[in-house]
């Protein structure tokens, strides 16, 4: 997932038929979307940013994201 944030005019989201799907949970701000098809994540409306999106990298055409730097969050310990 991408640790920086992108505005919907930054982001061009293509989907065949209803392969998306989306679900949210507590307050229903931040909206986190998945294949149907393959359950892959493919990126969400952030809580902290309302509107703006992270993306899995791995789902952007022409990255290869097993080359990128990255850091592991450790969401336990907050």
């Amino acid at each position: 997932m991408s640790s920086f944030t992108l505005a919907p005019e930054e982001l061009t989201i293509e989907v065949t038929g209803d392969a998306l799907s989306t679900y949210s949970f507590g307050k229903d701000i931040a909206e986190h979307n998945f294949c149907n098809q393959c359950g892959i994540y493919t990126f969400h409306s952030t809580l902290r940013k309302p509107g703006h999106y992270r993306v899995n990298l791995g789902c952007v055409d022409d990255i290869n994201s097993a080359q990128l730097p990255f850091e592991v969050f450790d969401g336990a310990s907050l």
